[in-house]
């Protein structure tokens, strides 16, 4: 009885939304939902896939961080499958070669102790490199890609600003097909951005479509997301922009919420934009726990 109220939580977003201090006890290995091999790869093309699935979660920073597991790490992303995550959100930076890579700060300095940028170094210098404190290394976006689709993990792309020319973005779009995700991406991102994928990853709306939308008016969102801090989200807007076509994803960062009060300020954000309707979530796996997952202060 209790694998089988877990697994109502975790696939039914209406169960859900009641049920975020209650979910917080459950333990992982005992659950049959959980504890399974990989779920089906995510269509983020298919609004109607996406909302079967109940809301998706996207894991920040390149998966399930912590004390061990640097952000943007392969062993960050293998944790995000195993437990559940629908996505894994990829930063991604040019090197010296015009190759992707997959790091989050504009300096390795915090993370590596290297007090050089991604676009310092080749692919062959930067696959070399170790995370502090840890046996993990730099990752390419191939090597990055290559696991997501063995995880059947749909990635949302965070491309960093910089100077990022026409060879790294056609080595993005390559590998997207290379390893079968056309389907199962979407990305962050300025113009540029925005220009380079258009049509080939779901995008965020732009302000102008989102007044178009205040306005009443109607307008074509299939093929992009609502993305956001939940505080400044007018609620009443969630169903009118997915009924114009876009799916609606905010995020649960930390960064947002003060230090002391992080957790039951994200707690009261997540339950009432579950009751709005809301999509899924971009979240730091410190609030997972709130979603049917064991909480990360028990398995890290």
């Amino acid at each position: 009885m209790k694998n089988h109220k877990f697994a109502i939580i975790f696939v039914t977003q209406v169960v859900l939304s009641i049920s975020l201090i209650s979910v917080k006890g459950n333990t992982f290995k005992n659950d049959p939902v959980l504890a399974s091999g990989c779920q089906e790869l995510i269509d983020v093309w298919d609004a109607e896939k996406v909302r079967a699935r109940g809301p998706i979660l996207i894991a920040h920073r390149g998966g399930v961080v912590g004390p061990a597991i640097p952000e943007c790490s392969k062993m960050a992303v293998k944790m995000a499958a195993t437990y559940r995550y629908d996505m894994v959100e990829l930063d991604v930076r040019e090197s010296k070669d015009h190759h992707p890579i997959v790091f989050h700060d504009n300096n390795m300095m915090d993370a590596c102790g290297i007090d050089k940028k991604i676009s310092d170094h080749t692919l062959e210098a930067l696959l070399g490199i170790k995370f502090l404190d840890s046996d993990e290394t730099l990752t390419s976006l191939d090597t990055m890609l290559r696991l997501c689709s063995s995880l059947n993990l749909g990635v949302m792309f965070d491309i960093k600003q910089g100077e990022r020319s026409e060879v790294f973005f056609n080595r993005i779009l390559n590998l997207i097909d290379k390893y079968n995700l056309d389907r199962a991406c979407m990305t962050l991102g300025d113009s540029q951005v925005k220009e380079q994928f258009q049509g080939k990853v779901l995008l965020t709306i732009s302000d102008e479509m989102l007044e178009s939308v205040k306005q009443g008016k109607e307008v074509d969102l299939y093929g992009y997301y609502w993305f956001g801090v939940p505080e400044k989200w007018p609620l009443e807007l969630v169903k009118p922009i997915q009924e114009n076509g876009a799916l609606v994803i905010p995020a649960l960062n930390t960064f947002r919420y003060s230090k002391e009060q992080h957790r039951s300020e994200a707690s009261r954000d997540a339950e009432r934009l579950l009751k709005a309707g809301v999509d899924g979530f971009q979240i730091d796996c410190v609030y997972q726990d709130f979603f049917g997952r064991p909480s990360v202060s028990k398995i890290l």
